[in-house]
Formats: C-alpha cells, structure tokens, sequence
C-alpha cells in the first residue's frame, strides 16, 4: 500500500534548502556526505607545515688549559687548570701550592726566554709550561717606601739628606721559613745603629727610636762614648724592649756583623767579625724583616745574604744551645 503523507516522520526529514521541500529518510545520508565534503575541503585548504631541521654551529670548547710550573731541576712544583686570568693570580694560585710569596717568584716559558714579570698580563687559556726561579732578592733589598730621605742602591742604604733624628729601614721582603744568614757591612756607623730583625713592617721609617723597636737586634753601641752602659754605652743585645746581654762594641767603619737566623727552630744568633756574641729566641711562625736603624747624615749600611756554607759553625751550634733569656734583661728608655 502506497505511503501517504501522514506516514512521514519529520524526525527524518533534512530540509535541503530547495525550497519548502522536505525529502524523508534522507536526513542521515545527507549529513553524512555533509562531513565528507568539509573534511575535504579543509585537506585542501590547508597549507602543508615542514619541520625543517636548521643546524646550530657547535662552539669548540675543549679541555680547559692548564699551566704546568716546573723548579730549575725539573720537578713539577705547581699545576693550575684552568689557566688563572692574569700573571699576578697565577702567582697567587702557585704561592697556594708551593708557599713561595709572589715577589720570589721568577717565571720563564720552557721553550723561549719569555718572562712573565707584569701582573697585570692577561693569560691565554692554552696549556702553558712555565720554569720557577726562586729569587731572594727582595729579602735583602731596602725597601725605600716610606721613606724619601734615604738613598738606597739595593742592599745599600744611605741617609745624606736625613731630617729627623733617626729612621728604621726594613727589606722589601719577610723571611717566612727556613735557615738564612745575612751580613751587615758597617761602611760607617755616626753615632748609633741597630742591626737585626722585626716582626713588624709599620715600624719603618722616623716613629721608632732604636730602645722602642719590637725587634731584635745587635746594638752597635754609642761611638765616641766611653760609656759601659749596655742600654746607650757598649755593643749589646736588645731584643724586645730589653738590653739582653753585652756584645761587642763596633768600630765607626769596617765591622761586619753576622746575622743567622732559623725560624723553623725559632732562633737568631749573632756574631762580629765571625766572632759569636750570643742567641736568643723569636716568634714562631711570624714573618720577620730584616731592619737596620739609621740616626746620622754619613750612616752607610751594606746587608749581604749569603749561603748557609757561610755561616760560621758556631753560630750554627749557638742556635741549637742555650739561648739568652730576654725577659731577665734591662728595660730599655723610650726614646
């Protein structure tokens, strides 16, 4: 029997847009085709997207260089990687490593005779193979810092344009360790002088008189005077603000006085002429300045460090005696 209209369910029914017309049963298959088309139309329209792989250029970076300090033998002493950035932190970085203060330090390249001496001297980062020299120089160089009216000439100090009534030179350099012996050459002494050493570097220059030096020295004694006093007379020890024991006195001129000094043994001994005089202790673990006290216009000091070969075998043997005891001794004048 023919389907009439009252059959149609409007749930079927897709309006085509013809019109009024509705066709029944096509509402599925039409939206279905609907879909088809607009998923072709939007493959078609769109625009296709390529990943395209661009290559970064790779930075070489490499193993970091590294500087190799080798001593005169040799022997590898100090290894810095990476390289530090300038001559003055490499010297800093090898005083880590060995304990030798930057001012000794003497750095060659192996290959070349190219010095590193200027601390500002920026370092490339490539592997650098450098020989150390230890040199002591500034141990017995007078350090003219401070001090304008000196006349200095290395290990030679002069006072012709002296202004004040005295003045203390100290080296450029402490002894930190080890056993050294020094020499002072008396080329003239005016009036007073003090020759030895001193734990304290602010004592250069005019504020210290000879009897207020926290230092411990030979006292050459007082020339032209008669006296036998051991505190402004005769030679003596003055360590520590005390006169210790009597030395002998020096001559104006020509007189060498012999200065050993351990300081791993914490001991200083002195000698005239090759002559012991006497030993007494010092700080321990103290960097300690060679110091020379100057009070006349015609005062002229020569300091020599010399071997250990040198040094007179009694003063050697006086360091590991019975040392002279400073606190028993006589206070001395603030001056």
């Amino acid at each position: 029997m023919a389907s009439s209209s009252n059959d149609v369910s409007y749930t079927d029914v897709i309006d085509l847009g013809i019109g009024d017309i509705q066709l029944p049963g096509l509402k599925r298959r039409c939206k279905l085709m609907q879909e088809e088309e607009e998923e072709k139309a939007n493959e078609t329209s769109e625009v296709p997207v390529f990943e395209v792989a661009v290559p970064v250029p790779e930075v070489p970076h490499g193993p970091a260089g590294t500087v190799t300090v080798l001593s005169m033998a040799g022997r590898e002493v100090a290894v810095c990687t990476p390289v530090p950035a300038n001559v003055a932190a490499l010297k800093a970085a090898i005083e880590a490593q060995t304990g030798c203060p930057p001012a000794l330090q003497r750095l060659v390249e192996q290959e070349g005779t190219r010095m590193f001496d200027r601390d500002e001297e920026a370092l490339s980062q490539e592997d650098l193979e450098l020989l150390m020299v230890v040199d002591e120089t500034p141990m017995f160089s007078w350090d003219h810092r401070g001090n304008p009216m000196l006349e200095i000439h290395g290990s030679v100090v002069k006072c012709p344009n002296l202004t004040t009534d005295y003045v203390n030179v100290l080296t450029r350099e402490p002894m930190r360790s080890g056993v050294h012996y020094y020499q002072f050459i008396m080329h003239h002494i005016g009036d007073e002088q003090w020759c030895g050493v001193a734990a304290d570097p602010a004592q250069a220059g005019p504020r210290y008189s000879g009897r207020s030096l926290k230092a411990w020295t030979y006292y050459c004694g007082r020339m032209g005077s008669s006296s036998a006093s051991i505190v402004d007379g005769t030679g003596c020890l003055h360590a520590e603000g005390h006169a210790v024991k009597e030395f002998k006195k020096l001559k104006p001129s020509g007189d060498v006085i012999g200065m050993l000094v351990d300081l791993d043994r914490a001991a200083i001994a002195f000698e005239l002429n090759g002559e012991l005089q006497g030993a007494c202790a010092i700080p321990k673990d103290t960097p300690l300045w060679v110091l020379t006290h100057m009070d006349a216009p015609r005062d002229h000091v020569e300091l020599v460090k010399l071997s250990l070969q040198d040094a007179p075998q009694e003063s050697i043997e006086g360091l590991s005696g019975a040392l002279l005891e400073i606190t028993g001794g006589t206070p001395l004048r603030l001056g």
